[in-house]
């Protein structure tokens, strides 16, 4: 009887121990995606859900755009940017248009005002597609001027993320409000300076914990694709502008694949 007792022992013991540690890693792991306020950081993968955008019946496709410098296409030379790259794409299957409310600089706050005014609420209402940028200059004016001490600098992004997601989940619910069926495609944030980031410059690490928050933000609302940028720019020199901080038309004409992966023309 003890024997047998001891052969059981000898399985179970083993079997044990590997899925305790089993359980113990996948919970370190877990945290270790987290950051150290708990929230999660990493870029997101391509868009695995694709949109089929509604044909109008009669009329253009209509593609709104709302938001930052990305979104207006600011450093492309041949001025188009992404956005004129997904509006001939729709041209090619029928009459489309496109209005472009893109301002170079504004932060969230301010997209946010601009699209609870009655004129851009009929604009929305009467898009097929509406493609947002939003949140780099958030993150970019944070920065203290000068570096500043760690803690402060650590404050005030602090700040400025918390304000960043309360007026993107804004910016979002007005969409949806005026419009329940088009879908929305919101852009990720990159890295510019790439491996050439050092003190002053916004870490990684920080952009990667802020498109997770656009990505959890995004995933509580229908029709909502983010776009992930950050693996298109990051330490690609040819594919920024002579700023070395806006994409150039090589990398435009990137983020506009990834727009129509999300949202294909047929």
């Amino acid at each position: 009887m003890a024997r047998g007792l001891s052969r059981v022992w000898l399985w179970i013991a083993p079997l044990t121990v590997g899925i305790g540690a089993a359980l113990l890693f996948g919970a370190g792991f877990v945290l270790a995606l987290r950051g150290s306020i708990g929230d999660p950081i990493g870029e997101p993968p391509p868009p695995s859900r694709q949109a089929r955008p509604r044909i109008p019946h009669g009329g253009a496709f209509r593609i709104l755009v709302i938001g930052d410098s990305l979104a207006k296409g600011t450093g492309d030379e041949s001025g188009k940017g992404f956005a004129l790259d997904v509006l001939e794409a729709f041209r090619k299957r029928g009459p489309s248009e496109i209005t472009n409310l893109a301002v170079n600089g504004v932060e969230s706050s301010e997209v946010r005002t601009l699209v609870e005014t009655s004129n851009v609420r009929a604009l929305v209402t009467g898009a097929d597609l509406i493609l947002v940028s939003v949140g780099a200059n958030d993150l970019s004016h944070a920065l203290p001027r000068g570096g500043g001490a760690p803690a402060e600098v650590a404050d005030s992004l602090a700040q400025a993320r918390s304000q960043y997601v309360a007026n993107l989940r804004a910016i979002l619910q007005e969409l949806r409000a005026s419009n329940a069926g088009a879908p929305i495609c919101a852009l990720g944030l990159y890295d510019p300076f790439g491996e050439e980031s050092g003190p002053g410059r916004l870490g990684t690490e920080v952009i990667l914990q802020w498109n997770m928050l656009l990505t959890q933000t995004a995933l509580s609302f229908p029709h909502v694709f983010v776009i992930p940028t950050f693996d298109l720019l990051y330490g690609r020199l040819d594919r920024l502008s002579a700023d070395r901080y806006h994409p150039n038309r090589q990398g435009y004409a990137e983020i506009a694949a990834r727009v129509l992966q999300a949202v294909p023309v047929s």
